[in-house]
């Protein structure tokens, strides 16, 4: 009986020192990189005074980061992510007027992770730093804010290396929608 305890105790601890030495494989700093579409809407005032311009564009964007993934419990982990995204620069006719937008800002961003073996669920939140030129028939204007961040998506690990899919939703005081899917490739160190 107490030969019994004893190896299930053993058992027990083994298993939780190659799960715990699993798990800190895990955390660290990581770089990445992805593309993906933005889109934007925006109602801007027309400058012949004729009204209002309605936009409604997509774009190619690019993004680069770097964060740190942090074990916090067994069944969910930290991450601090910093990074740049370039929105791109979408641009239409609208009402007999050439509109173009050129987009680019600084993330700072919390993760909430939730890893079910390699593969990884994620809420994110945080702040955007970015510079929107607008240029409406010539007539351009440029403005500078700080809004926030939501996001959710699903990555997948294998060992140091990784990919992951997002949406992220950017509260921009200056436009009326802007969002964002991205792919991106990530390595851990």
């Amino acid at each position: 009986m107490v030969l019994k305890r004893l190896v299930s105790l053993a058992a027990a601890a083994s298993s939780a020192l190659m799960i715990s030495s699993v798990n800190a494989a895990d955390s660290g700093f990581y770089v990445g990189a992805g593309a993906g579409q933005t889109h934007i809407k925006d109602q801007a005032a027309n400058p012949n005074g004729s009204g209002t311009i309605d936009f409604d564009a997509k774009s190619t964007a690019y993004r680069a980061f770097a964060g740190y993934r942090l074990k916090a419990i067994p069944i969910i982990d930290l991450a601090g992510e910093a990074g740049y995204i370039n929105f791109g620069n979408p641009s239409r006719s609208s009402q007999g007027q050439n509109v173009e937008y050129k987009l680019q800002g600084a993330e700072l961003a919390g993760l909430l992770i939730f890893p079910l073996g390699p593969v990884d669920f994620f809420g994110k939140a945080g702040a955007l730093y970015s510079s929107v030129d607008r240029n409406i028939g010539g007539t351009s204007s440029t403005r500078t804010s700080t809004s926030p961040v939501y996001g959710a998506g699903v990555g997948f690990r294998l060992g140091r290396v990784g990919v992951r899919a997002e949406y992220e939703y950017f509260d921009v005081s200056n436009l009326n929608r802007l969002q964002m899917f991205s792919v991106s490739g990530l390595i851990q160190f």
